[in-house]
């Protein structure tokens, strides 16, 4: 674009499908576009198009317009109408702002000519106020809409859960995957099924696919009890209810309390934390810690671990020393954040290198991290106290708190413990305490 009488244009439609006499489509505005580029005696060098929102401020075509604006010679802006560019205020000011910088006219063919005086400037907020008003119209007669369909029980999508079917805008129920949905509840309430053996054995006797997500989905859907939804009711609440319950109480037994090691052991491996397996045997459970991955699996017993790592953190106890080498260990942690004294901000002060301002906020803010050292100091001292509490009582209550206290485990490749290492301070391994002195 070299040209100073040169002009663009811009078209919008919502979507590819937009008509009707206020949304002509791309192709009947790009030939008004090119009319009013004759009437002016110009030429139209560029069109712009975006099949978008016009509420939305990130179009390409509309950026690639506002780039054309600011780097080349145009005098013109040809547009349907204002609302094409913008249907907000704010946008559509922004890029009248725009073009007034750059000596653009913007010409609409369905508006009156609008001038870069306060007068046009007024006349312009009046349209864009007015295409607002429009886009907030359209969304609350789309709001209604909804609200009006739910209350004629219509559904608001086609996407309707397993056991209906959708016909006519509502949901109706399906007698055949119906049946399915209704056994379910029913055998996953009087039995003592899993969802993994309870998909098994419905695929089985209905002779279908189910996947074990799906079943757990549909165990879980409300939808089959709530009218208010307009679904048809397909399970009686009193069922669903017990459904849930059993849910929520399966949920609770697979809970790690007996696996106090849960989510400390290390897999040597890759890395990541071993998870929690059971193996369930005629009169035998095997209790197992666990990393299965693509490239490997590693795997160890529970009860021999867990009493491994027992037996080692019991032996810290006949460390005489012990609470010394632990507070030193953790004083190692702490950062010492305080850099100046004082008496050297005193210094400071005498010597000019401080004014009296700059003194005073230095000064509380040396009392404020000293406050927060000593806390950090006092919380590490508690945790230390509350270990050698637990080592000085070998209870069963004592596994729960070693939960909560260890940060991580580390196994070697051949299952033997090599780093024990605790939360208030993650760096430092238990196993290099044994038999520390202060000099070390």
């Amino acid at each position: 674009m070299t040209s100073s009488n040169q002009a663009i244009g811009y078209c919008r439609i919502s979507t590819d499908r937009q008509s009707g006499s206020d949304h002509y489509s791309l192709a009947l505005q790009s030939e008004i576009l090119k009319k009013m580029a004759v009437q002016h005696q110009t030429v139209l060098a560029a069109v712009f198009i975006d099949i978008s929102s016009g509420s939305k401020e990130n179009r390409n075509g509309l950026s690639q317009l506002k780039l054309a604006i600011g780097q080349f010679h145009v005098r013109f802006l040809f547009v349907y109408r204002l609302n094409r560019l913008a249907r907000n205020l704010k946008l559509l000011l922004g890029i009248f702002e725009l073009c007034q910088k750059n000596n653009v006219r913007i010409v609409s063919y369905m508006e009156p000519e609008i001038t870069n005086t306060a007068s046009g400037q007024l006349q312009l907020s009046l349209f864009g106020a007015v295409a607002q008003f429009e886009r907030s119209l359209t969304l609350e007669n789309q709001a209604n809409a909804l609200v009006e369909k739910k209350r004629q029980g219509e559904v608001l999508s086609s996407r309707v859960p397993y056991g209906y079917v959708y016909r006519e805008k509502h949901a109706v129920i399906d007698p055949k995957t119906a049946s399915v949905v209704q056994w379910l509840y029913q055998q996953y309430v009087c039995s003592d099924m899993g969802y993994r053996r309870l998909t098994a054995v419905c695929n089985q006797h209905f002779g279908i696919n189910l996947k074990q997500a799906h079943v757990a989905k549909i165990l879980r859907n409300e939808r089959y009890t709530d009218s208010e939804t307009n679904y048809p009711s397909l399970i009686d609440q009193t069922l669903f209810d017990r459904a849930k319950a059993k849910r929520l109480d399966q949920r609770a037994k697979k809970t790690h309390d007996d696996a106090w090691l849960h989510g400390k052991l290390v897999c040597p491996v890759c890395g990541r934390k071993l998870l929690v397996a059971a193996v369930t045997k005629p009169k035998q459970r095997y209790r197992y810690y666990r990393c299965h991955q693509k490239d490997h699996t590693f795997s160890v017993r529970g009860e021999l671990i867990e009493q491994m790592v027992w037996q080692i953190l019991m032996s810290l106890t006949k460390v005489s020393n012990v609470k010394m080498v632990m507070k030193t260990k953790a004083d190692c942690q702490l950062l010492r954040s305080i850099k100046v004294t004082p008496t050297e901000l005193v210094a400071q002060l005498e010597t000019g290198n401080l004014t009296s301002q700059q003194y005073i906020q230095q000064a509380k803010q040396l009392k404020d991290t000293k406050q927060a050292d000593t806390k950090r100091k006092q919380e590490v001292e508690l945790a230390i106290e509350r270990v050698l509490a637990e080592f000085e009582s070998p209870t069963t209550e004592m596994m729960t708190v070693w939960q909560s206290l260890l940060d991580r485990v580390e196994l070697s490749s051949d299952k033997l413990v090599i780093g024990i290492y605790m939360k208030q301070w993650p760096s430092a391994n238990l196993l290099e305490m044994k038999g520390a002195n202060l000099d070390e």
